[in-house]
C-alpha cells in the first residue's frame, strides 16, 4: 500500500532534513577600494619623498581598480621603484595580501607634482648686469621636473653678473651667471689660515680672477708654493682644510 503525503507535511518534512543537514559555510569577502588604495599610495609617497608633505601634489593617472580578497582580512603594501626621486610621472606597485600571503598585485600611474621656489628676474637684465635686489623676486610654482640648475633662493643671485640677456620672467639657472671679481690675475692678497684658537697669515700672488666664494690658486710669496684659497673679500683669501 502506498503512501502519500499532504503537501503541508512534505514541506516541513523538507525543512527539517534542511535544518538537520546545517547551513553550508558563506566565505565572506574584503574589499579595498579606489580610496583606501589613493590614500595609501598618497602616504607612502609623503613618507618617503625629500619635499615638505605640503608642497606636493599627485595626480593619479588612469582608473584605480577596486580589489576583493576572498575570506577574511586583507591588508596592502606600496612599494616604489629602486632609486624613485618622487616627482614627475612614475608608478608603484601595490601588492595585495591576505595575512602574509600575497594575493595579487596591481601598478597604479601617477604624476607627482611639487611646489618649488624659483628665482625669476622682475625685468630686462643686460648682460654683464650686476644683479641687485630689485632685479629678482621668488615666485613659487608646481614642477613635475627635478630642477637643473635652478636657483631657489635669491641671495645665490644678488651680487653677481648676467652672463647673458635676461627677460623679465626668465627663471635664473647658475648657467646665466657670472661671480663679480673681487680679486684679479696679478694682485697682492692676504692669505689667512685658521685652525682652532691659531691664525696665521701670509703675503701672495693672486693667479686667476675671482669672485667672492671662489676658490682660486694663489701663490705664497714666502715659499713660492702654488697653493688653492677661498675668496673671502677684497684681497682676502683663507686656506681650508
Amino acid at each position: 500500500m502506498k503512501r502519500h503525503f499532504a503537501p503541508c507535511a512534505l514541506a516541513a518534512f523538507l525543512i527539517l532534513i534542511l535544518f538537520a543537514a546545517g547551513s553550508a559555510p558563506v566565505c565572506e569577502a574584503s574589499a579595498i577600494g579606489e580610496t583606501a588604495i589613493k590614500n595609501a599610495v598618497k602616504k607612502h609617497i609623503e613618507d618617503n619623498a625629500t619635499w615638505p608633505k605640503d608642497r606636493i601634489r599627485v595626480e593619479f593617472l588612469g582608473p584605480v581598480p577596486e580589489v576583493v580578497i576572498p575570506a577574511g582580512a586583507a591588508n596592502l603594501q606600496v612599494r616604489s621603484r629602486a632609486g624613485e626621486h618622487y616627482i614627475g610621472r612614475t608608478s608603484f606597485a601595490v601588492r595585495f595580501c591576505k595575512g602574509d600571503t600575497f594575493v595579487r598585485e596591481e601598478t597604479i600611474r601617477v604624476r607627482i607634482e611639487v611646489l618649488t621656489d624659483v628665482v625669476a628676474s622682475t625685468h630686462g637684465i643686460p648682460r654683464d648686469h650686476i644683479i641687485g635686489p630689485d632685479d629678482v623676486t621668488v615666485t613659487s610654482k608646481w614642477m613635475d621636473t627635478a630642477t637643473t640648475g635652478v636657483l631657489t633662493d635669491a641671495g645665490e643671485v644678488v651680487g653677481k653678473k648676467a652672463a647673458v640677456r635676461l627677460n623679465a620672467g626668465t627663471e635664473i639657472t647658475r648657467q646665466m651667471l657670472r661671480s663679480v671679481p673681487v680679486v684679479k690675475k696679478g694682485e697682492v692678497v692676504r692669505i689667512v689660515l685658521e685652525s682652532g684658537p691659531m691664525m696665521i697669515s701670509t703675503v701672495g700672488l693672486c693667479q686667476e680672477d675671482g669672485g667672492r666664494g671662489d676658490l682660486v690658486r694663489v701663490q705664497n710669496l714666502s715659499s713660492k708654493k702654488i697653493i688653492f684659497a677661498r675668496v673671502m673679500a677684497q684681497s682676502l683669501v683663507k686656506v681650508e682644510f
